[in-house]
Formats: C-alpha cells, structure tokens, sequence
C-alpha cells in the first residue's frame, strides 16, 4: 500500500496543469499513487497530462457531472493509505511536504497545515486553526482538501455529497468531525491555493450551499441563531439550572421592582 494516492481533477486548464503536475513528480518522497480525472478537456490540458504518463498511474478523461463527481472517482480507485487533492492549477507548497509528513508519523484520521494563497498581486500566508471541533465548523469555513491528507478508508466509507456543488468537502468534514474521527494539524504549509476557482468566483453559491450545510448539521444552533429572544429564554434556563444563585438573583432583582 502506497503512503498516499494523490488525485488531481482538472478540465480544460492547460495554462496551469503543468505547474500542479510539476509539484508532485518533484516531491522528495516518491511512495504514492498518482490519480488524475479529466473532466474531457478540449483545450491540450490532455497533450499535458500525456507528458507525465509515465509518472500518472491511473489517468481518466470523460465527462463528468461536476468536481465531487470527479474526485469521488479517484476515491473509488484509490490504495494510498491516505489521500491528498491537489486538483489542476493548485500546487505542493515545496518538494519537501510528503516527506515531511511522513515524518511526523501521523495517525489520526485528518492531517493538515497551513496554506499559502495567491490572489493576482497579492500573496499571503493562511493558518488554520490548531484544532478542530464540530462548534469551530459551524463558526468559519472548514479546512480546504489541498492543505489535508484524509485516510483513504474514511473517504471511501462517506466519499463527497455530489448535490453539493461547490462546498462538499466542507460538509463531509464537518459529518466525520461530528462522528469524532481525528484531526491533528501539522507545523507545516502543505500548498499553494490559487484564489480563482469556482469557489472564488461563484461566491454567491458558496455561501448558500455553507448555510444549507450548517442549518443540517446543526438544526438547533441554527434555530436559535435565527431566533434571538428564544436562545435567550434557553440561556436563562441553562443558567438557572447550573447556577441556582444566578436564578436567587434575578427573582431578588424582580422582587426589588
């Protein structure tokens, strides 16, 4: 069994495939699988991909009905112990970063680093938190699949929701987090995420697809987010509860008026 399975989706991205190809046939530590679903491209992305046929050990070019649809192709074919996403015109953050996570021996479910991004002109460091709790999910964005190596048999068991378009990985994080599979983050920066995919540009979609995610997840901090008087009744109550001087007062406070 390979160390990991690398799975690259791309289509039609001929001016930047080459640099994502480059990034892992130049990793310092060669034990893993290479996979890469096409989705038909039409614009030489293919005459690319067929340069590193030597090096690709399962290539895939038809049609597909988005990028879950996509990847989770590649899971189905996967051995490594553990898979990374480093999909067409993303990149490792150097040569080094497979070798330096073997070394730090992970065993838990979810490993992840930090992220470099670049957007036109501007380019900046991305930390992600140091842990990772279903609560913290429902506050922010989850931890993007090209900073993350997931262990194969987890993705196979739940693989992506392909009714999502732009936001499953997001939500299959955040199912496994809540199932309490393990996170542990890195002292590392795993790539280089190039701020201009359908994520970036289809903001709008992004952001209803997150909504929808959490108001499934967590139907009951959802409610009360959108019900402000109602979680102040249930804050009273819990406070009440585990504070029996905290409820003294308040009818000391009513008794006074």
């Amino acid at each position: 069994m390979p160390a990991f399975t690398i799975i690259t989706v791309c289509l039609n991205i001929a001016s930047t495939i080459r640099r994502t190809c480059e990034s892992i046939v130049n990793q310092t530590f060669q034990d893993f699988q290479w996979i890469v679903v096409d989705g038909a491209s039409t614009d030489g992305t293919l005459d690319i991909l067929k340069e590193y046929s030597s090096r690709i050990d399962i290539l895939i070019s038809e049609p597909d009905k988005g990028i879950y649809n996509a990847m989770n192709k590649g899971i189905k074919l996967a051995t490594g112990e553990y898979i990374n996403f480093m999909n067409g015109g993303d990149e490792f953050f150097n040569n080094e970063v497979l070798q330096k996570v073997v070394d730090a021996k992970p065993t838990a479910d979810v490993i992840y680093g930090d992220e470099y991004k670049v957007k036109g002109e501007k380019k900046y460091l991305f930390k992600n938190w140091e842990s990772v709790t279903p609560e913290l999910l429902y506050q922010r964005y989850g931890i993007a699949h090209q900073s993350s190596f997931t262990k194969t048999i987890v993705l196979k068991k739940y693989g992506f929701n392909e009714n999502y378009k732009i936001s499953a990985d997001y939500d299959f994080f955040l199912k496994i987090c809540k199932k309490r599979y393990s996170f542990c983050k890195i002292p590392i920066t795993v790539n280089i995420f190039y701020e201009d995919g359908i994520s970036i540009n289809q903001q709008q979609l992004t952001e209803q697809e997150y909504l929808k995610i959490k108001k499934n997840n967590f139907k009951t901090i959802h409610f009360l987010n959108e019900h402000p008087s109602i979680a102040s009744t249930v804050e009273f109550i819990r406070n009440s509860l585990k504070h029996p001087r905290f409820f003294a007062g308040w009818i000391k406070g009513k008794l006074k008026v």
